[in-house]
């Protein structure tokens, strides 16, 4: 019973020394801004992980820097500021960023002040601390707003003081002061700072140096628990806000207003193609410059040991179908060539056997597969895997890279009784695998078509390439079968001779180097699982694509070349045609009946049809013929309607193309001169068009212009006229509506278009628009107009783009 006792107590220890306690002490403008560590603590994701975290709301006068410097908190939540506390020899390192764009901005509600230039010499409410609103200042003084140039006030937190006239514009965060505004349905207009080029992060997450070097384990678990905290409270904003709402509301927040801060914020964290959380210390070093060129910084600024970057592991599982060592021997060079080419992401390259493999896909320890055809087809009728690019193998002599692949049979040059396949019968025959498409599926289709089967061979499968073939060269097995190049490439290893070889039933393939007994089919490819992202598949892809086209200045010896993903309906074709794998169950079906008997079948479907044909002839044929004039009278009135439609009509969009357009645009401007009435042109481009064609290929492009068509047209009153005037080009006229009406409407297309998410072609896609707006003044042409407009829309491009800008003179 006392042994028992003191085991339990020494049990009890370990549980308590197991969690270490660490604080995080905070500073938020916004309730949400905590939220993900609050529910990390709440849901148990700290306790997981062996953490106990007390949470400190900031209070004034608190110097987060130092208070985590001197131990009193574990870890702290800072601005982009926290450079200047680096640069002054803080000891502290940064190892994630909650926003990877800034949520600071400026706001105005009076109606004169439309652009940042206009705030010269106006009253301006912004923080004191000059490193605090460094993105602010340098967004001013980019627009020519040196600091003596307008009047800083001491700021109120106070949206009402934009109201009641008390400022002229205020600092706030784009989650918090532009929501109550919009409550009270109050015009205003925002100055973000990331237009204008000046885009920091912002709730950096940082801890002492000590502390880093001290417990590194501890810190990715803090960072690991607090990124899942987020996550949940990102994906269920509504619930995490009553949480909130509940349990933890300092500010005594409404539920609306949380849930909405939540909205805002998830969409300053979660960027398209940036891991969750990440930091980078290139975007470090530009926000650096910001504060070197505003003197907040002094000399070069060091982050060598600033910035740890946590990179996430990308795994690659490839089929080691030569065992490990040569597995990471030839796939090493492109985990070494991918590092080089993300940023964010670490590649690593995992040999696996057909089963491992299986159970890697299956459950989801990989996040990319290198396979062979066969197993790839296997796996994605199983698990969904798609193919993004196809291997193209260099040959070993360095000739040409190859698309294609097949399998060899062979037998040992002193084999003297086996020299066609019809010698094959009864003999030991060894097979990598029944899941290898070279090195035995292959083959397993020349034998059937030869007439013979399974129980003619006394078949072993032995695991590896190598193995078949050390397997002949010994005598264990009479006949082998393995891929094409792996007889050669093992020769130029020294393993093997050629001359020790004898293939059975060589084909002979014009430029296809390797002894080959088959029919050839595409190579390898790489797929991705059905977690992994879509814009990480399309980056890898485009990387692999580019690196093979000569395009990497990198010099990595043995990197494989790829391609776009090519047809393998013929793998499919074998497999169902051998009833394997995903077929083996496929019942005999029509279009089989028809392939096997289509010749007897044509000829007596031809001999029934002109039979019927001429018994029903007579009796049909007057009638028939007066039906067939009034149908075909139907068809050329709705053909002739037709055409006017396509004459008028941008063929991809169907909205106006571009000479229906101009023609209504000049009767509009007409109108306009004649009755002294406002006429307002909008120009539009797409903002990196250019990209969505590149990385998800043209039909994904036109997918992307008709729902951008789509999406304006129904922002559109009757009496606007709209056209697509270019590729990614379109212009709106607008009839009697002013400049700020113009504006506004601009800017609310901006918005609509920003927040859709586009499905093309299983990509999930967003964009946005620049636009330029002209009105008309003492114009003699529409074209003079819309000149302007392009000028415009030059201007808003230039700036930085997803923006409206109107034609001012001068």
């Amino acid at each position: 019973m006392i042994k028992f006792f003191l085991l339990f107590i020494i049990f009890c220890t370990s549980l308590y020394a197991s969690t270490s306690k660490v604080s995080l002490q905070l500073q938020w403008k916004n309730q949400f801004q905590f939220a993900g560590y609050y529910i990390a603590k709440e849901k148990g994701f700290y306790s997981d992980v062996g953490l106990d975290v007390d949470i400190k709301e900031y209070k004034n006068g608190i110097n987060i820097v130092d208070d985590v410097v001197s131990g009193k908190s574990t870890y702290g939540i800072g601005r982009s500021s926290i450079l200047i506390d680096r640069n002054n020899k803080k000891p502290i390192v940064l190892f994630g960023a909650l926003f990877q764009t800034s949520p600071l901005v400026l706001l105005s509600t009076d109606p004169q002040i439309k652009e940042v230039y206009n705030l010269k010499n106006k009253k301006i409410m912004i923080t004191r601390d000059a490193k605090q609103s460094a993105a602010i200042l340098a967004m001013l003084l980019s627009e020519g707003i040196k600091t003596n140039e307008f009047k800083t006030q001491k700021h109120s937190f106070n949206y009402k003081d934009l109201i009641n006239k008390k400022t002229d514009a205020m600092s706030s965060y784009v989650s918090n002061e532009a929501y109550f505004l919009d409550k009270q349905n109050i015009k205003y207009t925002m100055f973000d700072p990331k237009d204008y080029g000046f885009d920091f992060y912002e709730d950096i997450i940082f801890t002492s140096e000590k502390e880093m070097k001290q417990n590194p384990n501890r810190v990715k678990a803090f960072r690991d628990a607090s990124i899942k905290g987020w996550l949940w409270a990102l994906n269920n904003i509504e619930e995490s806000s009553k949480i909130l709402y509940e349990k933890c509301n300092s500010q005594k927040k409404s539920l609306d207003s949380l849930i909405y801060e939540g909205k805002v914020i998830k969409k300053l964290s979660l960027v398209n193609g940036v891991p969750f959380f990440s930091i980078n210390k290139e975007k470090i070093k530009s926000i650096a410059k910001v504060f070197q060129i505003r003197g907040l910084l002094n000399g070069k600024c060091d982050i060598n040991d600033f910035v740890y970057e946590y990179k996430k592991v990308i795994k690659i599982g490839v089929l080691a179908k030569r065992g490990k060592e040569a597995t990471l021997r030839r796939w090493n060079p492109l985990a070494k060539y991918l590092d080089t080419e993300f940023e964010y992401y670490n590649f690593e390259i995992i040999p696996l056997d057909f089963e491992q493999l299986q159970q890697s896909v299956r459950d989801k320890k990989i996040d990319f597969v290198i396979t062979n055809t066969m197993y790839y087809v296997i796996l994605e009728a199983r698990y969904g895997i798609s193919r993004i690019a196809t291997l193209l193998n260099s040959d070993i002599y360095g000739t040409k890279a190859l698309k294609r692949f097949g399998g060899v049979i062979f037998t040992s040059s002193t084999n003297k009784n086996v020299n066609n396949i019809e010698d094959i019968k009864h003999k030991k025959f060894a097979a990598v695998s029944r899941y290898s498409f070279g090195g035995w599926i292959m083959a397993y289709e020349e034998l059937v078509e030869n007439g013979l089967d399974l129980d003619d061979l006394k078949l072993s499968f032995l695991g590896t390439h190598d193995a078949v073939v050390n397997a002949v060269l010994k005598g264990s097995a009479e006949v082998g079968t393995v891929r094409t190049d792996t007889l050669e490439r093992m020769e130029k290893e020294g393993k093997i001779k050629l001359s020790d070889i004898k293939v059975i039933s060589l084909h002979d393939y014009d430029n296809f180097p390797y002894m080959v007994s088959t029919k050839l089919y595409p190579e390898w490819p790489i797929a991705k699982l059905t977690h992994t992202s879509d814009h990480l598949s399309n980056k890898l892809l485009a990387k692999l694509v580019s690196y093979e086209a000569g395009k990497s200045d990198l010099n990595i010896s043995n990197l494989e070349g790829w391609t776009v993903p090519l047809d393998y309906s013929a793998v499919h074709r074998t497999l169902k045609k051998l009833r394997l794998e995903p077929y083996s169950n496929v019942n005999v079906s029509f279009e089989d009946v028809i392939k096997t008997y289509s010749v007897y079948l044509i000829v007596s479907t031809i001999i029934a049809i002109l039979l019927i044909a001429g018994i029903i002839y007579y009796r049909i044929y007057n009638k028939a013929l007066d039906i067939a004039v009034k149908e075909k009278t139907k068809e050329l009135i709705k053909a002739n309607q037709k055409l006017k439609v396509l004459a008028n009509t941008d063929y991809l969009t169907g909205i106006s193309n571009r000479a229906h357009f101009m023609k209504f645009a000049k009767k509009y401007f007409e109108v306009a001169k004649r009755n002294n009435e406002k006429l307002q042109v909008l120009s539009l481009d797409l903002d990196y068009f250019k990209n969505i064609n590149d990385t998800y290929g043209h039909q994904a492009g036109d997918c992307v212009l008709k729902k951008f068509a789509q999406k304006t047209s129904e922002l559109l009153r009757k009496s606007d006229l709209f056209g697509r005037t270019g590729g990614e080009e379109f212009c709106i006229v607008l009839q009697n509506t002013s400049a700020d009406g113009a504006k506004m409407f601009a800017k609310r297309i901006c918005e609509s278009i920003e927040d859709m998410h586009m499905d093309c072609e299983d990509n999930i896609l967003t964009i946005t628009v620049s636009i330029g707006v002209a009105a008309l003044e003492d114009e003699s042409s529409i074209e003079d107009i819309i000149k302007k407009s392009d000028i415009a829309l030059y201007e808003a491009k230039e700036n930085g783009r997803n923006q409206v800008r109107f034609y001012l003179k001068g």
